[in-house]
């Protein structure tokens, strides 16, 4: 593997993660502002909402290299 190619790999891998930590950062808001939610049709966006950032948490987490974070709800 050339030193442009692990390079390149390498920044694509600090990114990912960066981007994990945000979105899992992002879950946890989410998931406290569903918490303290009534409203059926709010609750299913946010759920909604919820399965969606998972779900890029997952990829950019493969992408970086990392375990995947656990589902909890």
């Amino acid at each position: 593997m050339s030193d442009f190619r692990r390079s390149t790999d390498l920044r694509i891998a600090q990114s990912s993660r960066v981007h994990a930590r945000l979105i899992e950062r992002f879950i946890e808001v989410t998931e406290a502002e569903l918490a303290g939610q009534s409203d059926p049709f709010v609750r299913e966006s946010l759920l909604d909402l919820l399965s969606t950032m998972r779900d890029d948490r997952r990829g950019y987490g493969v992408l970086g290299g990392v375990m995947a974070v656990s589902e909890a709800a």
